[in-house]
């Protein structure tokens, strides 16, 4: 059985129509009398005859207002829920996704596994980005996401029905704090004041991809730096080292090499 979807005082449906689905509550089921001046006139249309009072029987399954928002209700927080969940950081949480009529969409916890996501950089639905903020490891929560929050009137082929209003119950497992935004790697202390002669072990005045990678690697590892959490390490060194090669001849010298004019603490490659 098919619903049919509209938003009502946006002229997509007939005035009559409009007017008659105003002040409607979910599960509500009545019948609209709708006069030819407010529904399809004298002149009528298709199958319908000119000045026709057209009756509707209606019942309300679902409705939702683009203003709406999520909705979040926290069940559990551990008794330490201080660190919060920000933009930037790599979550790792298992969920269950549900219709509001309680049908199962999809289950980690089934599967035994978590999703991984940094949050704010668009991997999952904005709803869902929204209702995962200022969370702590341990809490559980319901998050509510209204369709346009979500996947909006399509939906997804075969998985999500259109202008599905969404419930996810979700747990919080693992957080990795994040960068300052607009980072990708910083330094964890002072940078050195010889860098570039650092990494440069050859001494030869030119460092090549692999020499770089391998020096960044190593301060990863020292715990000397930081690269991004959630993201393709190797992906992140190469794009920096792209960065500092300027002229694109694959390999960096001395006076292409440049840190981030940012604090020291912060500098990017």
């Amino acid at each position: 059985m098919k619903t049919y979807d509209t938003y009502i005082g946006q002229g997509y449906v007939i005035p009559g129509m409009d007017e008659g689905l105003l002040g409607v509550c979910i599960g509500e089921k009545r019948r609209i009398v709708v006069p030819p001046h407010l529904g399809y006139g004298e002149e009528g249309r298709g199958n319908i005859p000119g000045s026709a009072v057209l009756v509707f029987d209606i019942h309300v399954i679902d409705f939702h207002n683009p203003s709406d928002s999520i909705s979040i209700t926290s069940h559990y927080k551990p008794p330490d829920c201080s660190v919060l969940s920000k933009k930037g950081d790599y979550l790792k949480y298992r969920y269950n996704a549900s219709l509001l009529d309680g049908t199962l969409l999809d289950s980690t916890w089934n599967l035994g596994k978590t999703y991984n996501i940094v949050l704010g950089s668009g991997q999952v639905v904005l709803g869902m980005d929204m209702g995962l903020r200022e969370m702590c490891v341990g809490e559980k929560r319901t998050v509510i996401i209204p369709p346009h929050l979500g996947y909006g009137e399509a939906g997804v082929d075969g998985e999500v029905p259109g202008s599905a209003v969404l419930v996810f119950d979700i747990e919080l497992l693992e957080l990795v704090a994040g960068l300052p935004e607009g980072y990708m790697f910083i330094w964890n202390g002072e940078v050195s004041p010889n860098l570039f002669e650092e990494i440069d072990k050859d001494g030869n005045g030119e460092v090549l991809l692999e020499e770089f990678s391998e020096y960044i690697h190593a301060q990863v590892a020292s715990g000397k730096g930081k690269l991004a959490p959630g993201f393709d390490a190797e992906l992140i060194v190469k794009n920096m080292f792209t960065n500092q090669d300027r002229n694109g001849d694959g390999k960096v010298t001395a006076e292409e090499f440049k840190l981030k004019d940012q604090e020291a603490k912060h500098d990017e490659l």
